[in-house]
């Protein structure tokens, strides 16, 4: 059986950096070892790229190569970035998967979703996707 991809979108602006690799490498770890195969775009080296725009269209060719789209939503700051990858993800008919903190309140994201799951923590999180099947 094919492996199936998991592109990972989150918010990075603004973010403990280092907090943000870890936690990162914990999710994408987890994954890995249930048979995904896993993209962030914190695996890229950010020089390569001349702007913001480069970036996120990269981004959209790596979405367009995997099966699943996995956004990550921790707090309600938004990101640009993140919101034109979700649209992306909605117009491409990509399976949309939606890891939310339990305090996010002010979104509507989880009307748009395919599969929600609600977190607390990073640990928490993993804890879920060890028993997710998608």
């Amino acid at each position: 059986m094919k492996k199936k991809t998991i592109f990972l979108g989150q918010r990075v602006s603004d973010e403990d950096w280092n907090t943000l690799v870890a936690d990162t490498k914990k999710v994408c770890n987890t994954l890995d070892k249930m048979n995904y195969i896993t993209y962030s775009t914190l695996d890229e080296n950010e020089e390569q790229f001349k702007n913001s725009s480069d970036w996120l269209f990269h981004a959209f060719k790596k979405i367009d190569k995997s099966d699943i789209f996995l956004a990550i939503v921790k707090s309600e700051k938004w990101s640009e970035g993140l919101l034109m990858e979700v649209g992306y993800v909605l117009a491409k008919k990509k399976i949309f998967v939606l890891a939310i903190n339990r305090k996010v309140k002010n979104t509507y994201l989880r009307e748009m979703t395919d599969i929600i799951v609600e977190f607390n923590d990073t640990d928490d999180l993993i804890k879920k996707f060890k028993k997710l099947k998608i």
